[in-house]
C-alpha cells in the first residue's frame, strides 16, 4: 500500500512538473492557430489585415514571441503598414501568462518619448489555458498631451477580452473614462460589452452594449452639442436552422440640449427581420471588396478625398451583377423592417411612431422595373403598417406635407389633427391606404 501511495505521489509530481511545459505547447499552438484563422478569414472577406509570426522561441518555462499585424494600405489615420507585438510568456501550472509590448514599433516609441516623456501608458497581459481558452487584459493609464496649444486629457481605459476554444466565442467588457479639453470638450465615461458566438466566417451572433455618460462639445464657433445617458444595445440572433438572422438595435438618450432647452428620454428600436444568412455574408464580402478597391484606386489618383465619391460610384457600377445577386438572395418571404417605441421630444413637441414592413413572398429584383410601370403591383408583395405623428409647429411649414402629391391620393402624407401632423399608412387586401383613404397609383 505504501509503495502504491509513493508511486502515485511521484506520478503526480511528474505530471505537475510537466504542466508548465504542456501549457507552453498550448500557447504556441493557440497563437499559430489564431494567425492562420485570421489570415484565412481575411482572404475570404477581402480585407487587407494579415498576421505574421516573426519569431517564436519556446523554452521549458518561458516563451518569447514576436508577431505583427499588417495592412498593405496602412492603418486608418496613419501611413504605418505594420504593427509589431512582442510577447514574453511565463509557463505556469494551469496557464501561460504573457506581457505584450509595442516597444519594437519606432513610430510608437517616438510618440511615447516625445509626447509622453517616455512614459508608456499601455499595458497588455494575455492568458492561455490548457482548455484552449484565451484572455487579454488591456489597461491604458491616463495621460495628457498638448493639441493646438491646449492640453487634451485622455483618461484611463480598461478592457478585458476572452475567447473560447477554437475562437468560436468572443466576450469583451471595457470602460474608458473618456477625454476632456477644458470646457470645450467633455466625453465619457464610455462602457461597452459583447457576448458573441461565431455564426459564419464573418458573421457573429450575440449581444453588444454601448453607453456614453456624457458628450459636450462647445468650441464657440458652431452650435454646441450636449447630451448625456446614451445607451445602445445591439442583438443579432439566428433562426434554429441558422439560415436567417434578425438584427435588433435599440437606443435610449436620457437628456439632450437643443437651442438651450434640455429635453429628456429619446428612445427607439430598429429591427431587420429574417435576413438570409448566406446573402448577408455575401453582401459583407462585396462591401469589403468594393471599399478596398475604392481605397486602392484613390491612392493611385493621389489620395484626393474629393475623388472618392466618383471612384465609389464606379466600383458599385462595376460590381452591379454581384449586387443584384445579393438582392435576389435577400428579397425573400419574411424579410422585414420594424421601428417601434419611437419617442423623441423636441422643443416644439413630441415625435412618435412605428413601422412594420415585410415581404409576403419572394421578390425578384427585376420586378422593380415592372413596379415603375404598374406601381399598384407592389402591394401584392408587401405587408405594411406605419404611423407617425409630428408637432405641427416643427414641420407644418414644410411644403406639400399636407397636400396630395399624386392624382391617386385623397390627402397629403400627413393630415392635421389638432397641434399634430399625423400619418397612418397600411396595406390591406393588396391595396394601399393613407390616412383612411385608398391610394391608387396606376393612373
Amino acid at each position: 500500500m505504501k509503495k502504491l501511495l509513493i508511486s502515485l505521489i511521484c506520478l503526480a509530481v511528474v505530471c505537475a512538473a510537466g504542466l508548465p511545459i504542456a501549457n507552453g505547447i498550448v500557447m504556441e499552438r493557440t497563437i499559430k492557430s489564431a494567425v492562420e484563422a485570421n489570415n484565412t478569414q481575411a482572404a475570404k472577406t477581402g480585407t487587407g489585415f494579415r498576421m505574421k509570426l516573426l519569431e517564436y522561441d519556446r523554452g521549458l518555462f518561458s516563451s518569447h514571441v514576436k508577431w505583427c499585424i499588417e495592412n498593405p494600405n496602412g492603418f486608418p489615420g496613419s501611413e504605418t503598414a505594420q504593427l509589431v507585438l512582442v510577447d514574453q510568456g511565463t509557463h505556469g501550472f494551469f496557464s501561460v501568462t504573457s506581457q505584450t509590448t509595442l516597444e519594437e514599433n519606432p513610430w510608437y516609441m517616438q510618440w511615447v518619448n516625445t509626447r509622453l516623456n517616455g512614459n508608456d501608458p499601455l499595458s497588455i497581459q494575455n492568458r492561455f489555458s490548457l482548455t484552449g481558452a484565451t484572455g487579454s487584459t488591456i489597461h491604458m493609464n491616463a495621460f495628457s498631451i498638448k493639441e493646438k496649444e491646449k492640453m487634451l486629457h485622455v483618461h484611463a481605459l480598461n478592457l478585458n477580452v476572452s475567447t473560447g476554444n477554437g475562437f468560436e466565442t468572443l466576450d469583451t467588457k471595457g470602460r474608458w473614462e473618456g477625454l476632456s479639453q477644458g470646457s470645450e470638450l467633455v466625453m465619457g465615461p464610455v462602457t461597452f460589452t459583447s457576448e458573441l458566438d461565431q455564426l459564419t466566417d464573418i458573421i457573429w451572433a450575440g449581444k453588444n452594449t454601448f453607453s456614453l455618460e456624457r458628450l459636450k462639445i462647445d468650441d464657440g464657433k458652431s452650435d454646441p452639442v450636449d447630451f448625456s445617458g446614451l445607451t445602445v444595445n445591439f442583438d443579432a440572433s439566428a433562426s434554429e436552422d441558422k439560415k436567417s438572422i434578425t438584427m435588433t438595435t435599440d437606443f435610449h438618450l436620457d437628456r439632450i440640449e437643443l437651442g438651450g432647452k434640455p429635453l429628456t428620454d429619446w428612445t427607439a428600436t430598429f429591427k431587420l427581420k429574417q435576413m438570409d444568412t448566406a446573402s448577408v455574408e455575401q453582401f459583407m464580402r462585396l462591401y469589403s471588396n468594393v471599399m478596398t478597391q475604392a481605397g486602392q484606386r484613390l491612392e493611385i489618383t493621389g489620395g484626393n478625398p474629393g475623388d472618392f465619391q466618383n471612384i465609389l460610384k464606379n466600383e458599385m457600377a462595376r460590381n452591379t451583377p454581384q449586387l443584384m445577386s445579393v438582392l435576389n438572395g435577400l428579397l425573400k418571404k419574411g424579410l422585414g423592417m420594424e421601428i417601434t417605441d419611437l419617442d423623441i421630444e423636441l422643443p416644439e413637441g413630441e415625435v412618435a411612431g412605428s413601422l412594420d414592413l415585410s415581404l409576403k413572398k419572394d421578390l425578384d429584383p427585376s420586378n422593380i422595373f415592372v413596379f415603375a410601370m404598374q406601381p399598384d403591383m407592389m402591394f401584392s408583395f408587401f405587408d405594411l403598417d406605419a404611423q407617425l405623428s409630428l408637432p405641427y409647429a416643427f414641420a407644418g411649414g414644410i411644403p406639400n406635407l399636407t397636400e396630395p402629391l399624386l392624382p391617386g391620393m385623397a390627402t397629403g402624407l400627413f393630415v392635421i389633427k389638432g397641434d399634430l401632423l399625423s400619418l397612418d399608412m397600411h396595406i390591406r387586401e393588396e391595396k394601399l391606404f393613407l390616412n383612411g383613404h385608398q391610394v391608387v397609383l396606376n393612373q
